[in-house]
């Protein structure tokens, strides 16, 4: 008997675990958009020639994420760069995909700024080596969020984030704040098809006959 209460224990425990987790990486896998260039184009110092592409969010830390940008099948990737959240007003919605680019000199590709996918709280400021920041600030009147050249994908959780102003300074990098929250009620917005309730009710499906069966037990060798 302890066995069996053990096991259907157990059993309770991992459900609970995966339903908790699956809206978190359904949020995490809307946050991908395909696009096309018709001329080169920087994206956090990987210079991309014209083509389409898949770009996509993986998350890192609560302040910063990895920006993958890959072919269209995701079999290669082209660019891995470190991205901070650039929070969206509550009364502004992004239906589609869109992208911000900073002004560059002449004969330079142009640089992405900010990434916003489809339908997410916020966007995605692109992060720059310092040279390259240095650059784009002078000549966009910008500042841009900056990370040291030397710094390799396997320090983007830590590496420390600074700002480089269009009067080539730098400052310590701030995390923005949340963006504030309109007066009136607001209904809302049906959950999307892959963070659904579904695993709930079949989660508590699953527990109800564990119960079941459990008290049936007990119930048989009690007789």
């Amino acid at each position: 008997m302890k066995k069996l209460l053990a096991c259907l224990a157990l059993g309770t425990f991992v459900m609970l675990i995966g339903v908790a987790s699956a809206p978190a990486y359904a949020q995490s896998d809307r946050e991908n958009s395909t696009f096309s260039v018709t001329e080169p184009i920087d994206v956090g110092g990987f210079i991309l020639p014209p083509g389409t592409y898949l770009i996509k969010v993986v998350l890192l830390s609560s302040n910063r994420n990895l920006i993958q940008v890959t072919n269209e099948d995701q079999s290669k990737v082209f660019a891995s760069v470190l991205a901070t959240p650039h929070p969206i007003r509550a009364d502004e919605t992004v239906p589609s995909s869109r992208y911000v680019y900073y002004a560059t000199a002449t004969g330079q590709p142009k640089a992405l700024r900010t990434w916003f996918a489809r339908e997410t709280a916020n966007g995605q400021d692109i992060i720059y080596p310092k040279r390259r920041a240095l650059e784009l600030a002078a000549v966009a009147k910008e500042p841009v969020i900056a990370i040291p050249d030397e710094t390799k994908e396997a320090d983007y959780k830590s590496v420390s984030l600074t700002v480089v102003t269009p009067a080539q300074e730098m400052k310590p990098y701030e995390e923005p704040a949340p963006p504030v929250m309109l007066a009136e009620a607001r209904p809302l917005e049906p959950l999307p098809p892959t963070a659904s309730h579904v695993p709930l009710f079949a989660a508590l499906g699953m527990l109800s006959l564990g119960g079941a069966f459990a008290l049936r037990v007990i119930a048989n060798r009690a007789a």
